[in-house]
């Protein structure tokens, strides 16, 4: 009978302390592209990135026109090469078409590369500036609602972008 008793005592005292000792669920909402929008280190990056890829994309149109010139030349002689000299020429400008491709491919890999690079620290930046307001205010979880995995949100989740705003000292 004691033991009964006890074991009754023990499992009040871990329930009651299990049952509070949990905190609510307190959940949080923001839009995450928007946010990387709205701090001024993208719109620089933005620019850079414009520079680099505008840079490329003449460097590209220029290696076009090259190679639509040579095409044209030999469309208007072909007729009076023979046809070891015409296979060559035309050996050569499918390799310049492969590497007018390869140019393109290698240029776009190199802007997505840059584009990481340089905004890597913005993302930095904005997750602790995330983890810093969702500690603030005891947050539990933080979802991110612009990519749309997110079916539903609660008028009681809180939008967290206007606090993380001002934390980064942007006014809306």
């Amino acid at each position: 009978m004691k033991q009964k008793s006890n074991f009754l005592i023990i499992f009040f005292f871990v329930s009651f302390f299990s049952v509070s000792a949990q905190e609510p669920l307190k959940i949080g909402h923001l839009n995450y592209p928007e946010l990387l929008q709205k701090m001024p280190e993208t719109d620089s990056i933005q620019l850079v990135l414009r520079k680099e890829a505008d840079e490329m994309e003449t460097m590209y149109s220029e290696l076009i026109k090259e190679h639509e010139k040579n095409v044209q030349k030999f469309d208007t002689e072909k007729e009076t090469y023979s046809n070891f000299v015409r296979k060559n020429k035309e050996s050569e400008l499918i390799e310049t078409a492969s590497k007018i491709q390869k140019f393109q491919q290698d240029a776009n890999q190199q802007l997505q590369k840059r584009n990481l690079e340089l905004m890597q620290p913005v993302y930095t930046k904005l997750n602790s500036i995330i983890s810093t307001v969702a500690r603030k205010s005891n947050y539990t979880y933080v979802l991110d609602t612009s990519n749309g995995t997110v079916v539903f949100y609660s008028l009681n989740s809180q939008d967290l972008t206007p606090l993380i705003l001002a934390e980064m000292g942007i006014k809306q």
